[in-house]
């Protein structure tokens, strides 16, 4: 009889926003592995063996992100057992507790916002499906948006267009964020930027801060779902969510008006969920 496969060990996390990510050690090929089995309940306490109602994933890879976590946190309790090609399961892994990443939307001070971090797009001009009207409002390929004057609903539409994007002309749109502050900051503000999701050609989003750049996120490859469809958070939706977070330093904002402007340098459209600027608590 196939022996019995070995226990999990070096269970490991590695906390994101929204995610956290789990490795553990692989353990090779006596007896084959088919695949692990991916446990987790909500909280700091497991059950003393795992039940199947808890049941995350099967990987046959030593590592899975757990997806769809609440931004401002969620903490959880993970074991594995690994299951071998004649259906053998060995004894279940330590448990291990992480908590994911919160965002600074929970953790921060607003210091201006546009939209909601809610997981949709409904709020923005021309959600859920008009599209094809943002090169026609927009021709210039800029889009303009004053704090305590504008709203989503009449000047920040819901996606931003891309070179990839021909139905826009295959130009890289900008989307420029005008807002007042107080006085300079003495510390460094968080961007918050939340897509509903993109393109599969995915993207680079350039961030600049007054003229000066700040930061290029990376769009992952998305569903492409979003041009048509304006809620996330839908039960089975298959829009893909992406959240960025970096870092503004204090250098680069200033007493009086400011701009931060999004340009989406390479790719297909982004679809906004909604841009915050925070101050640290």
């Amino acid at each position: 009889m196939s022996p019995r496969p070995r226990t999990v060990t070096g269970l490991r996390t590695e906390p994101g926003l929204a995610t956290i990510t789990l490795t553990w050690d692989s353990l090779g090929f006596d007896p084959l592995i088919d695949h692990y089995r991916v446990y987790a309940v909500p909280g700091q306490e497991a059950p003393s063996a795992p039940e199947e109602s808890s049941l995350l994933a099967k990987t046959v890879y030593p590592r899975l992100v757990h997806h769809g976590l609440d931004p401002a946190g969620e903490t959880w309790t993970y074991t594995v057992v690994a299951v071998s090609d004649a259906g053998r399961r060995g004894a279940a892994s330590r448990p291990v507790t992480a908590a994911s990443q919160a965002s600074v939307t929970a953790t921060g001070t607003p210091v201006a916002v546009i939209g909601a971090f809610d997981g949709r797009t409904l709020e923005h001009r021309f959600a859920p499906s008009s599209y094809a009207r943002i090169p026609e409002e927009h021709p210039e390929a800029l889009i303009e948006y004053r704090e305590g004057v504008d709203s989503p609903e009449t000047a920040w539409p819901y996606l931003l267009p891309g070179p990839g994007d021909a139905w826009a002309g295959r130009a890289a749109y900008r989307a420029r964020w005008t807002f007042p502050l107080e006085s300079a900051p003495t510390e460094d503000h968080d961007l918050a930027v939340w897509l509903v999701d993109t393109t599969r050609l995915g993207g680079i989003l350039r961030v600049r801060a007054n003229g000066e750049h700040a930061t290029d996120l990376t769009l992952p490859q998305g569903a492409t779902r979003g041009s048509r469809e304006g809620d996330a958070t839908v039960p089975g939706s298959t829009l893909r969510r992406a959240f960025f977070e970096p870092a503004v330093p204090a250098a680069l904002l200033q007493e009086g008006e400011n701009v931060i402007e999004f340009e989406l340098a390479e790719g297909g459209w982004a679809a906004w969920d909604a841009v915050g600027l925070f101050a640290r608590a």
